[in-house]
Parts: C-alpha cells; sequence; structure tokens
C-alpha cells in the first residue's frame, strides 16, 4: 500500500496529464491530415492551371475560299462552310475565350480575347471574301497574328483554329508553326475544298483562270508537328469533332466543389494542429480558470477557421491578380461570390480582373454589382470598397471620354471619403475636361465662320495682287517665270 501511495499522483495533476496526452494524439492526427490533403492539392494545382482554353479562330479569306467545293452534292462555299463549322463550336463550348482573326496577304486581329463568344460569331456573321483586299494567300501572316493574340503571362492552354483550303503563295510558313511549337500552341486544321480542285473566282482581279485545290498535306503536317487535330471540312460532323476536341481540352478547367475546398480544408487543419499542439504544452501548467479560456478560444479559432472558405479564395484570386494570371483569378472569385460575407469583395475582384483585360464593360458591371450589395449593409461599413468601387468606375468613365459619368462617381467617392486627394484632383480633371468638350462644341461655328472669312480675305489680296501685275511693265517684272 505505501508503494502504491507514493506512485499515485494527485487528481488535479493527473487530470491535466490526461488532458495534455489527448491534445497530443489530436496535434498528430490534424498533421497528418493537413500533410496527406497538401500533397493532394500541389497535385490538384498543377493541373488546374495547366488547363483553361483560349482559342483564335484564323481565318483565310482569299478568293480561293469563295469556290463552292465545300460539300459534296451542296453549292457552299469554302468559307461558309468553315465558318459554320467554326460558329457552331464556339456556341456551345463554355468557359473559354475566343478571338479572331483574318488574313490574305496580311494577318488581321478582329475580335481580341474575350469570355464572351458572341463577339467573335457575331463578327464571323459578317465575313465573306471582300472582307480584305489583297492578292495571293499569305498563312504565314495569318497564323504569326494569331499567335499573337495569346497573353504570355497565361497558363491557360493555347489553340489556333485555321480555316483555310493550305493553299499558300506568300511567306514562309514553317517559320510560324516553329513559333508555335516553341510557344506550346496548338494549331487544329479545318481543310476546306476538295482535291480535285475548281475554278478560282476572277473578281475582275486576272485575266486567266486558275484552279484551286486543297493541300491536305500542308495541313496535316501543321497539326502534326504543333498536336493539334486534322478535321476534314467536307465531313457532315465536322463540327461535333470540333466541339469534341475542344472540351477534351477544357474539362479541368472547372474542378470539383471538393477538389477546390482542399486549400481551405488544409489551413483548418493546420490552425487545429497548432492549438492542439499548444494545449498540449501549456494545459499541465494553467490553472482550471485559463484552462477554460484557452478551450473557449479554441472553439472561437475552428468557428472562424470552418467560416473563412470565401476569404480564402479571395486572398487566392488577389495572389494571382498581383502575379499577372487574370484569367486565373477569375475562378476563385466567382467561387467566392457563393459566400455572402466575401460576396461584395468577389464583385470588386472581378472588377480589377476584367479591367485589366480591358473588358472594361464587365469591370464596371462588376463594381455596379458590388455596390449593390454593398447598399443592404449599414453605410458604415466597407467604407473602403464602397470608395473603390466608386473610383474605379470614375477611372474607367474618365478613359472612355464619358467625362460626365466620371465626375459623377468621383463626387460619389468623395461622399464616402472627402480625405482623398486622388478623387478630388480627379474629379477636378473631370470637370475641366466637361467645360472643355463644351467650349470646343460651343466654338464649332466660330471657328467656320472665320475660316470664311479668312478665305474671302485671302481671295480679295489675291485677286489685288494680280490686278497691281497687270500694270507692270514685263521688262521691270523679276517674279519666278513659271
Amino acid at each position: 500500500m505505501i508503494v502504491k501511495n507514493k506512485r499515485k499522483l494527485p487528481d488535479e495533476l493527473n487530470k491535466k496529464l490526461i488532458a495534455s496526452y489527448i491534445f497530443f494524439g489530436m496535434f498528430i492526427v490534424f498533421s497528418l491530415i493537413a500533410v496527406i490533403d497538401m500533397s493532394r492539392e500541389t497535385e490538384l494545382v498543377v493541373s488546374e492551371y495547366s488547363r483553361g482554353l483560349d482559342i483564335v479562330f484564323a481565318i483565310d479569306v482569299s478568293r480561293s475560299m469563295d469556290i463552292d467545293d465545300a460539300k459534296t452534292g451542296e453549292t457552299v462555299s469554302r468559307l461558309q462552310r468553315g465558318l459554320s463549322i467554326i460558329k457552331e463550336s464556339a456556341s456551345v463550348v463554355s468557359g473559354a475565350r475566343f478571338a479572331a482573326v483574318i488574313g490574305r496577304g496580311r494577318g488581321y486581329l478582329a475580335v481580341p480575347l474575350v469570355y464572351n463568344s458572341e463577339a467573335a460569331i457575331n463578327f464571323m456573321e459578317s465575313i465573306d471574301v471582300s472582307s480584305m483586299t489583297g492578292r495571293g494567300t499569305n498563312l504565314e501572316a495569318l497564323v504569326e497574328t494569331a499567335a499573337e493574340v495569346f497573353l504570355a503571362s497565361s497558363a491557360a492552354r493555347k489553340v489556333i483554329i485555321l480555316v483555310s483550303d493550305g493553299e499558300s503563295h506568300y511567306g514562309v510558313l514553317r517559320n510560324a508553326v516553329n513559333r508555335c511549337v516553341k510557344e506550346g500552341i496548338i494549331i487544329t486544321a479545318i481543310t476546306m475544298g476538295s482535291d480535285e480542285g475548281r475554278t478560282v473566282p476572277s473578281g475582275g482581279m486576272q485575266s486567266s483562270a486558275s484552279v484551286s485545290r486543297r493541300d491536305a498535306a500542308v495541313m496535316r503536317n501543321i497539326t502534326e508537328r504543333t498536336g493539334g487535330l486534322y478535321i476534314d471540312g467536307r465531313r457532315d460532323d465536322a463540327s461535333s469533332v470540333l466541339t469534341s476536341y475542344l472540351n477534351s481540352h477544357n474539362h479541368e478547367k472547372n474542378p470539383s466543389d471538393r477538389e477546390n475546398n482542399s486549400k481551405s480544408q488544409r489551413t483548418l487543419f493546420i490552425v487545429l494542429a497548432v492549438i492542439a499542439y499548444g494545449a498540449y504544452k501549456f494545459i499541465p501548467r494553467l490553472s482550471i480558470e485559463k484552462r477554460v479560456s484557452l478551450v473557449s478560444l479554441a472553439v472561437i479559432v475552428f468557428f472562424l477557421s470552418s467560416c473563412s472558405e470565401g476569404r480564402l479564395l479571395l486572398l487566392e484570386a488577389n495572389y494571382l491578380i498581383s502575379r499577372g494570371r487574370y484569367d486565373e483569378a477569375i475562378v476563385p472569385s466567382q467561387k467566392a461570390l457563393n459566400y455572402e460575407n466575401a460576396a461584395p469583395y468577389a464583385e470588386y475582384s472581378l472588377g480589377l480582373t476584367f479591367h485589366s483585360l480591358d473588358d472594361d464593360k464587365a469591370a464596371l458591371q462588376r463594381y455596379g454589382n458590388s455596390q449593390k450589395i454593398l447598399n443592404n449593409i449599414s453605410v458604415n461599413e466597407h467604407r473602403e470598397l464602397r470608395y473603390r468601387n466608386y473610383y474605379n468606375s470614375g477611372i474607367i468613365y474618365f478613359d472612355e471620354g464619358n467625362f460626365n459619368s466620371a465626375a459623377e462617381a468621383f463626387r460619389e467617392a468623395l461622399r464616402i471619403d472627402p480625405k482623398k486627394m486622388e478623387a478630388k484632383r480627379n474629379l477636378e480633371i473631370s470637370l475641366i475636361s466637361i467645360q472643355v468638350e463644351t467650349d470646343r462644341k460651343n466654338k464649332t461655328e466660330t471657328r467656320n465662320e472665320t475660316k470664311e472669312f479668312i478665305f474671302d480675305y485671302l481671295k480679295q489680296h489675291e485677286q489685288q495682287q494680280w490686278k497691281s501685275r497687270e500694270w507692270i511693265p514685263e521688262e521691270q517684272y523679276t517674279g519666278p517665270d513659271y
């Protein structure tokens, strides 16, 4: 009995040790979960950010594309058939950015990269072989122009959809293909026309008729070198083949909710592991009151961690914006819209992103959406965000030359924070611009009258000069003889 009493610990110390062991076990468990989740997330980030899709439609509008041999038994031109294929695919593929380039003797960017496919589709509705002038076809210039559309900072998959019969009279197509191989740009070729060929419509530009045939070998070589897909434009299922191909490159653009929550879960378990370790180290030294406070703190941190997913998504979006990866920042910002406390900041983040992508119309809409959400909250909350919504809107309006709207936006920003000097200066500049524009309009008529007066004066002066010269003897006139 005496030995047993010596080994028996006091009840208070025994409870502390049991609690300490429990927290140490919790620390081990949470740490293991965080490490496992981190390894899974590393694999996810590599796959997620290697996806996304930027598509540039490179359309050959040379006169040979006006030949009606695109489909057997139908009177449809090569250009019409090619446009119908890519329009159908563009209307189905979602989550991608689209651009359009046309070319004949040179390449021309018609529609820059935008998330809305309607802009590219609407442009295609108006294309024909008269969209560009010139003689011959330069596929090198067309592909080079398409390659220049892509953003070097973007991690999205880059794909050029080349619509052509493969005939090229100028340039060295191999040079443009080499560039695409070097920059990781995929070229998918939709080959138009027939192997037999037909006479090229003269269009009043050449006296002798010539026959144009599709050059399938050239188009296949392009796709094989860049890892693209060769599509025969005469196939009935050409559009569905193209759509399936593009979707195959875009299927990882929107990962599942479970995968996207991995970062927030990892952070939660790291926080819990730290708390458990701290409890393991300090609980044996604390009194009962301090232990209760520590447990309360752990509960509060646990609650805040479980509700911080929206904020974590915004932090991710802000990081991507700061790195210039604007297209990738859209995904976490859109997901943050699902969280009430993060929604106004997510709209603002999308506004910044679209403005950086030169889509000012979408940026203004996002700033407006953020402000609408804030209107349902007390005016004393989120004052800086309210200010930024109006201030950034004013910047866009001013760049567009809409000085009245810019001035109104800067006024609203100053109502929220009258101390901001940047808003005051921009308001003054906007008001001055309005006055200058008004004065310019008012002086237009005055300037026209002044020009007429000066013209009449010069005319009369010239007539008087000729009259005086008529009375000068020829031997005394020393002016130039012409």
